[in-house]
């Protein structure tokens, strides 16, 4: 009996002893949080997506406070919010802008009209079916269409199509560039939110070639070229590339492809 009751008092004594030196370490290396970034993270979504070029939302409340950051920095955090912000840094409210943040793109317009070279029946990713023989799809340049996109938008901005192609959400874009990184085919790119016309196919390939393996690619007609009023089409190696910094969105060139490889965001 009297070694259970040393038992219980030995372990007593062990746990106030390191609560005392939990407690002095807890003192002596705490470290004091501004309440201003504490205010403004509260404000920040905490999606932590890194599209302000920070490594998440604590980093961009410390610059904002230190006023290292712009408060349009943060794509994600809607007008309420921004507004919260602004009144706790005391900036008043013409330091807030529209969205400017270019939107995603998916530069393929293939899905279900690009023919398959064989049936994938591996793991639902594609990452990994990208490095299964170059993918299932006979054109190479090609969505696998199998919404690893869709997965890495925190944000809702991505939903898959009918036709099995990705398709984006302008109005929940908040250009964080997760699904470009999430893309093995390099088909998904940012595009200024000003600008609407892109080409929906990245095909090197000559137009015979591109016509046997998928109903909706560049075929290299330069239709496009020829029709367009400012002569910002211009062809790369079968593939037609518009500047979209001097493209006027008069979508000409859109009704003019023969293909449909030609789209509006």
């Amino acid at each position: 009996m009297k070694g259970i009751i040393l038992a219980v008092v030995s372990l007593s004594g062990l746990s106030f002893a390191f609560g005392l030196l939990l407690a002095w370490v807890s003192k002596k290396f705490h470290v004091e949080v501004d309440s201003q970034v504490a205010r403004v993270s509260d404000c920040l979504p905490g999606v932590n997506c890194g599209a302000c070029g920070l490594a998440g939302c604590a980093s961009l409340a410390e610059a904002l406070v230190a006023k290292k950051a712009d408060i349009n920095s943060c794509t994600v955090c809607n007008a309420e919010n921004k507004g919260k912000i602004a009144e706790i840094l005391g900036l008043s409210a013409e330091h807030l802008k529209e969205n400017k943040a270019p939107v995603a793109v998916v530069a393929c317009g293939g899905g279900k009209g690009a023919k398959d070279k064989f049936e994938y029946r591996g793991f639902p990713d594609c990452r990994v079916a990208h490095k299964s023989l170059a993918g299932h799809k006979q054109c190479l340049f090609a969505c696998l269409g199998l919404g690893t996109c869709v997965e890495a938008c925190a944000f809702g901005a991505i939903v898959m199509g009918e036709d099995d192609i990705p398709v984006v959400k302008p109005e929940l874009c908040v250009g964080c560039r997760k699904c470009v990184e999430a893309c093995p085919r390099d088909i998904i790119y940012m595009l200024d939110r000003k600008k609407k016309v892109y080409i929906k196919c990245r095909s090197h390939d000559m137009g015979p070639q591109v016509m046997k393996v998928c109903k909706i690619g560049c075929i290299g007609c330069m239709k496009c070229v020829k029709i367009c009023p400012v002569k910002v089409i211009k062809m790369d190696n079968n593939l037609a590339v518009i500047d979209h910094a001097k493209c006027i969105n008069c979508e000409k060139c859109v009704k003019a492809c023969p293909t449909k490889a030609i789209a509006v965001v």
